[in-house]
């Protein structure tokens, strides 16, 4: 199976639609979102209300499918998410979050973060062009290539082990969520050996 990258800052030519640099508030950190972390682990008493704000500076006001950030968080509309978790064969938890207007209004109660826990070895680290920090992460690259083998019977959905910010959707999944009409997606191409 294809596999794509997902670009969190969504289809930068549109700036109709919603943006922020801002990270969470409340119940959550923007980190626990990104790493993989199962959530419920980290929150064992429950996660108190979420929001999340937009900023002046980024003056888009369109609800779009997904709110495109800086910090690499899947902010997904609900119907969209719905479809994304009904495809998975991986745990996804879904966390609501109210979404806040630039001038702190409720703009929308539609939202969810999902968060795929875990993550996939797929890295070529033979064809890659990185360098890794002491845990083996990837701190600078000039080229990652993902490992054809290693991305056999993939989930349709994961982070990528050791560059958790990245996160990989199955062809099938991108096919179903365009077919669907939802909007501010973008997915690149990788290179795969």
């Amino acid at each position: 199976m294809k596999y794509f990258l997902f670009d969190f800052l969504g289809d930068k030519k549109e700036e109709k639609y919603c943006f922020t640099s801002k990270t969470p508030d409340g119940g959550i950190d923007s980190y626990d979102l990104i790493a993989g972390f199962r959530l419920s682990d980290e929150y064992p008493d429950g996660i108190e209300e979420v929001t999340l704000s937009l900023e002046d500076q980024f003056p888009g006001v369109e609800l779009a499918s997904f709110i495109g950030n800086t910090d690499k968080m899947l902010a997904f509309s609900k119907k969209a998410a719905t479809l994304i978790t009904s495809m998975s064969e991986s745990e996804i938890e879904v966390v609501p979050f109210i979404l806040y207007n630039q001038k702190g209004k409720v703009h929308s109660t539609d939202y969810v973060f999902l968060n795929p826990v875990g993550d996939r070895d797929c890295i070529n680290w033979k064809e890659s062009i990185c360098t890794r920090d002491s845990e083996g992460d990837i701190s600078t690259y000039d080229k990652v290539v993902y490992s054809k083998a290693k991305l056999n019977e993939a989930p349709h959905i994961f982070r990528v082990k050791n560059h958790t910010g990245y996160c990989l959707f199955s062809e099938e999944l991108v096919k179903a969520l365009l077919d669907a009409g939802h909007t501010n997606l973008v997915f690149k191409d990788i290179e795969v050996a």
